[in-house]
């Protein structure tokens, strides 16, 4: 793990504390389109908030194609994450990319 990647995770795991999220366990599942389901990639919030830091960028995820679960790898009902919104993460982002200037 480099600095960046344990920064990430500090900063993270310090704010979703009050849920009790750990940033290694939640994933951002992406399928590929609304009717089959397919998951096409799956990252857990810290690679995911690594990847658009490096992009210097804040997503806009679209709630039809991403998800929050608590497994990788699926897009299944039974196991998307009821305490955190995709908004509320995209907005976690946000702030660190401000923290970054």
């Amino acid at each position: 793990m480099n600095d960046a990647t344990e920064a990430i995770r500090a900063y993270l795991t310090e704010e979703l504390m009050p849920l009790g999220l750990n940033p290694d366990a939640v994933f951002v599942n992406e399928v590929a389109d609304v009717v089959e389901l397919e998951v096409v990639r799956t990252r857990t919030l810290v690679e995911e908030a690594a990847y658009w830091l490096e992009q210097r960028e804040e997503p806009t995820y679209d709630q039809g194609l991403f998800g929050l679960f608590q497994q990788r790898g699926t897009f299944d009902p039974a196991h998307r994450l009821g305490s955190l919104r995709l908004s509320d993460f995209e907005r976690l982002i946000g702030r660190l990319l401000a923290a970054l200037g």
